[in-house]
């Protein structure tokens, strides 16, 4: 038996030791199928006839070829299962030779071939097992989230159902002011066209029925009917990173750790260490200087005693809890804003609420797909005055090869997870995409090594335009007494007036106890 035969199976003859030759160095391993080093084998001579092996002068037949060694598999397979014992691997000279229990010897390609093959062929289900993991931590917190390309396909075609489409309705978008949330806004506006916004510090909504009813006045008419369509959209958003931590998030250009949502965890961390009893403002009132920050925390502060929480209760609120208080303020405050503002003789409207959730790498800049989620907590429709609950589970998701051609997204990410489909986020913005910050860095060291190969490091200092002198000007001239927070400072100096307002914010408390 001689190790020139590389690509031929034969059977020891009976009675004869089937051990690797003397003097290699032979190293054993258990190796648990034969199929694997048959896969890692063919993968190299798929192309290749098996040369005819010599044994005992006589020529024995070719090895099968891929074919046949396929239209065999399920008889190697009950064979496989049959052989209790695991076969024996030996490498030696580089080669990789298979000693069956019963006798066979295989020798295939050298060690570090097969290794380089078995490493190219991963498992076929890897993308699902990743995505579906980032699904699982995500759901730990948020137990119906689901992918936001997976959302938006499910509300456009439950809304469908009801009338609601593009053409005849208009999007009235409510979420944090934070960048990020764009990602979501524009999904909603891929549907529905453009949006009005009604954005607040945390989703707080601060626009009031002036502002609400304005969004309206902006809607479509039905040629049919004569009524107007809205579809209300409203969403405080978190972070759950890859790894599964509530609150940080890795952003593009930014060292470190950022987190979302800034207002919400300023929030928490404010409630837990004053309490609520004094964060429980009068209705109407907020700081001049911060007003929505304000008024976002004596909302939640006032719907947390409303549940019954106590100033010792709320320290053991966590993030996910506070969003989810959050949640329920904003959306009963948009119920009440659309309760003064929509006719619902004159109008139709949706509304789909919830959480949004941003799934990002650990690292902005590592391989890690970033993946966006939603957590629906309503969806319904009033439609002719009557009101409809939808159930957005229950309606199918689209599979990943629809999601990719409606997304036009063939390079990334989009398979399932979980239950529903995932989608690599995808930026519209080059500062946000991976690929292109990537790609410039590359770039630009290969531009510091070129200048330190032809010597040019020392004449290449960068001089501002020239034309930057040509547009500065002289600072215009104001009046103090014009500005307008000047005149606000003056009143907030006001002793009686400090006096008055906390004698009021004390009754307030203490009636509410």
């Amino acid at each position: 038996m001689q190790a020139a035969l590389s690509s031929s199976a034969v059977r020891a003859p009976a009675g004869v030791a089937t051990t690797g030759p003397r003097g290699v160095g032979a190293r054993r391993a258990n190796l648990t199928s034969r199929r694997s080093v048959q896969a890692a084998f063919w993968g190299r001579k798929k192309a290749e006839p098996a040369p005819a092996a010599k044994s005992n002068g006589k020529v024995e037949q070719p090895a099968a070829a891929p074919a046949a060694a396929a239209a065999a598999e399920p008889a190697k397979q009950q064979e496989t299962t049959a052989v209790a014992a695991p076969s024996n691997a030996i490498e030696a000279n580089g080669k990789m030779i298979i000693i069956e229990q019963d006798g066979t010897i295989i020798i295939g390609p050298d060690a570090s071939r097969a290794a380089e093959l078995s490493a190219e062929t991963p498992r076929e289900t890897a993308e699902v097992e990743y995505l579906t993991a980032r699904a699982n931590k995500v759901q730990e917190q948020f137990g119906n989230a689901m992918g936001a390309d997976d959302f938006m396909q499910r509300v456009e075609m439950a809304l469908y159902a009801f009338g609601f489409n593009g053409d005849n309705s208009i999007a009235m978008v409510n979420l944090c002011r934070d960048e990020v949330t764009v990602t979501l806004k524009q999904r909603i506006e891929h549907v529905f066209g453009s949006s009005f916004s009604t954005n607040g510090l945390g989703g707080v909504l601060t626009c009031g029925v002036t502002g609400i009813g304005a969004g309206l006045s902006h809607s479509p008419l039905c040629g049919t009917t004569g009524k107007e369509r809205y579809v209300f959209f409203s969403f405080p958003h978190i972070s759950i990173n890859a790894s599964g931590e509530v609150g940080p998030m890795s952003r593009p250009g930014r060292p470190g750790q950022s987190c979302a949502c800034g207002a919400l965890i300023k929030s928490w961390n404010e409630l837990r260490a004053e309490g609520l009893t004094c964060n429980c403002k009068i209705p109407g009132v907020h700081a001049a200087l911060d007003p929505e920050y304000s008024i976002l925390k004596q909302r939640i502060a006032r719907r947390l005693r409303h549940e019954g929480a106590t100033d010792e209760s709320v320290k053991s609120l966590n993030l996910t809890d506070i969003t989810k208080v959050a949640e329920r303020t904003i959306s009963d405050d948009l119920e009440f804003l659309i309760s003064q503002a929509v006719d619902p003789k004159k109008a139709d409207y949706a509304v789909i609420t919830g959480v949004q959730i941003h799934n990002w790498a650990n690292n902005f800049e590592d391989d890690s797909p970033n993946l966006e989620f939603v957590a629906p907590t309503a969806a319904y429709v009033v439609v002719n005055g009557v009101k409809t609950h939808v159930d957005l589970s229950a309606v199918p998701p689209l599979t990943p090869r629809q999601t990719k051609l409606i997304n036009g997204t063939p390079d990334l990410a989009v398979n399932q997870g979980g239950a529903g489909v995932l989608m690599e986020e995808q930026p519209d913005f080059s500062y946000d995409s991976k690929e292109a910050r990537r790609t410039q860095r590359d770039r630009l060291q290969k531009y510091l090594r070129i200048m330190k190969q032809d010597g040019l490091e020392n004449g290449s200092q960068v001089a501002a335009p020239g034309w930057r002198s040509t547009i500065t000007t002289a600072t215009p001239a104001r009046a103090e007494s014009d500005n307008s927070t000047f005149v606000d400072h003056l009143f907030s100096q006001d002793k009686e007036l400090t006096d008055l307002r906390q004698k009021l914010e004390e009754k307030y408390r203490i009636a509410n106890n």
